[in-house]
C-alpha cells in the first residue's frame, strides 16, 4: 500500500511557513492558503485510498483509473449534476425573493423559505428519478470495466476484505491528519497558541455531543416514519401506478420537512457551542 506521508508533510510544512510569514492583516489570505492545502491533502488521501483499494482487489491501478474516468464522463453525460445544480440555483433565487419580500425573523419569511426548500427537494428528487437508469448503467459499466483490468504488478496476495478495511482506516487517518494540519496552520494565521485553541476545540466537541445526539435521534425518527409510510403506500397501491408514486412522494416530502425542522431545532445548540468556542479561542495567548 502506498503512503504519501512525505508529500503531505511537505504540504503542511509549506502552509506553516507561509502562515508564519504573513501579518495579521493578511490572516484571511493565510487561512485561504491553508484551506487550499487541506483540499490538496485530502485529494492525496483519496488517490492513495484508490490505489490501495485497487491493490486489495489485485487490479492494475492505471487501468481502473481509466474506468473511473469513464464513469465520471458517463455521470456527466447523464446530466444529473447540472440538473441538481439548476434546482439549487432556483432555490437560492427563491430564498432571496423571500428575504427581499419579508422582514427578518418573521413567520412569513420562514414559511416562504421552507416552501422554497420543499420545491427544491422535489426538484432534486425528480432529477434523480430521471437519471436513475443512466446512473445505474454508469455503475454497471464501471464494474465491468474494472473487473476486466489485469492484475496488479506485482500481484497482490492479501485478504481483500481485511486489506480494504485497512485501506479505509488509513484513509480516515489521513483525512484526520489533513484537518489537524489545517487547524494548526489556521491558529498560526490568527497568531493564537495552538495548544490553547485545541483545548477550546475539545470543549466545543463536548458541547456539541448532546446536540448532535438529539439531532441524529430526531432525523432517525423522521426517516423511520417515512419508511413506514412508504411501505404503506406500497401495500395500498400497485407498483407503477400514479397513486403509489404520489403517495411515496408525499411521504418523502413530509420526511424532508421533518428533518428540516429537526435541524432548525438543533440550530440554537450549534450556535451556542460555536459562540463559546469563539470566546474561548479569542482568549488564547499569542504564539510564543
Amino acid at each position: 500500500m502506498r503512503v504519501s506521508v512525505p508529500i503531505q508533510s511537505i504540504a503542511a510544512a509549506a502552509v506553516v511557513v507561509f502562515a508564519l510569514s504573513v501579518s495579521a492583516a493578511h490572516a484571511g489570505l493565510c487561512v485561504g492558503a491553508a484551506a487550499q492545502a487541506k483540499r490538496e491533502c485530502k485529494a492525496i488521501c483519496q488517490e492513495d485510498y484508490q490505489i490501495a483499494k485497487d491493490a486489495c482487489l489485485n487490479r492494475d491501478h492505471a487501468c481502473v483509473e481509466v474506468c473511473r474516468y469513464e464513469r465520471s464522463v458517463c455521470r456527466e453525460t447523464s446530466g444529473i449534476d447540472d440538473a441538481i445544480a439548476a434546482c439549487n440555483a432556483t432555490l437560492e433565487a427563491a430564498k432571496q425573493v423571500c428575504r427581499d419580500n419579508n422582514p427578518p425573523g418573521t413567520p412569513e419569511r420562514d414559511q416562504c423559505i421552507d416552501q422554497a426548500q420543499v420545491v427544491a427537494f422535489q426538484c432534486r428528487d425528480q432529477e434523480r428519478e430521471n437519471a436513475k437508469g443512466a446512473l445505474k448503467e454508469c455503475r454497471y459499466n464501471f464494474k465491468t470495466c474494472a473487473r476486466a483490468c489485469p492484475p496488479a504488478d506485482p500481484p497482490s496476495s492479501v485478504d481483500p476484505r481485511q486489506c480494504k478495511a485497512d485501506a479505509k482506516a488509513a484513509y480516515a487517518a489521513c483525512k484526520d491528519a489533513c484537518i489537524e494540519d489545517f487547524q494548526l496552520a489556521k491558529d498560526i494565521c490568527h497568531n493564537r497558541d495552538h495548544a490553547c485553541v485545541e483545548l477550546c476545540r475539545d470543549a466545543r466537541e463536548v458541547c456539541l455531543q448532546p446536540v448532535i445526539a438529539q439531532l441524529v435521534s430526531d432525523v432517525a425518527a423522521c426517516n423511520a416514519t417515512r419508511d413506514t409510510e412508504v411501505q404503506t403506500c406500497r401495500d395500498l397501491y400497485a407498483e407503477g401506478t400514479p397513486e403509489r408514486d404520489t403517495c411515496i412522494d408525499n411521504a418523502q416530502v413530509a420526511a424532508f420537512q421533518c428533518r428540516d425542522q429537526a435541524r432548525e431545532d438543533a440550530r440554537p445548540g450549534f450556535e451556542a457551542c460555536r459562540d463559546a468556542f469563539r470566546v474561548c479561542a479569542l482568549l488564547c495567548p499569542p504564539i510564543q
